[in-house]
């Protein structure tokens, strides 16, 4: 099954020599970081993706029959004590982030468009420095899917009518309706 790959990507994945890459955008609370997991700088889709080599890990998506979402972690080592600093600054737990699965072609152009793997929510942004030289920064992602269990605090009264739409007076009644008597089938 293709899964809705474009014709140039389909043919990629079945050729002969595969080159693959992984695109990773994490949103934090100043802006948003393109990574990619090869050398140098890739200009895609109006963004410069700074590459990582192979200093970024990647916990596999699980994929299920069932209606659930598994989340990743995304780790980066051996990076530098301003991009530490920035990423204790910057995480904030529900930021969005995705990763898309590329291919290069022969000339190591990208092959139009990378297929999303994953799209999630920052759960838990950490600095593992248990080894000073070579700091660890993990972010676990929770599939878009978690979003489905969480509940619904909402009721149909006139103060959330209200936030939703500013000046609608459609539910002014609704709370005076639990009070009254309505009699069916009598005069």
């Amino acid at each position: 099954m293709s899964r809705d790959l474009t014709t140039a990507m389909a043919d990629a994945v079945v050729a002969s020599t595969v080159r693959p890459i992984l695109l990773f955008e994490a949103t934090f609370s100043n802006d948003t970081g393109y990574y990619w997991t090869g050398f140098g700088d890739l200009d895609w889709n109006g963004h410069t993706w700074k590459g990582v080599g192979d200093l970024i890990a990647i916990t596999p998506a699980d994929e299920t029959d069932d209606v659930q979402g598994a989340g990743i972690t995304v780790s980066a080592k051996a990076i530098q004590s301003a991009d530490v600093a920035k990423a204790l600054a910057e995480l904030a737990n529900g930021q969005g982030g995705s990763i898309r699965l590329g291919l290069l072609d022969e000339a190591g152009a990208l092959i139009a468009e990378p297929k999303i793997v994953f799209r999630g929510r920052l759960d838990v942004g950490e600095i593992d420095d248990g080894d000073p030289e070579n700091p660890l920064v993990n972010l676990r992602y929770e599939h878009e899917l978690v979003d489905l269990e969480r509940a619904r605090e909402w009721r149909y009264t006139s103060q959330h009518q209200e936030q939703l739409y500013s000046g609608d007076t459609g539910l002014k009644g609704v709370a005076a309706l639990q009070d009254v008597d309505i009699i069916w089938g009598r005069r």
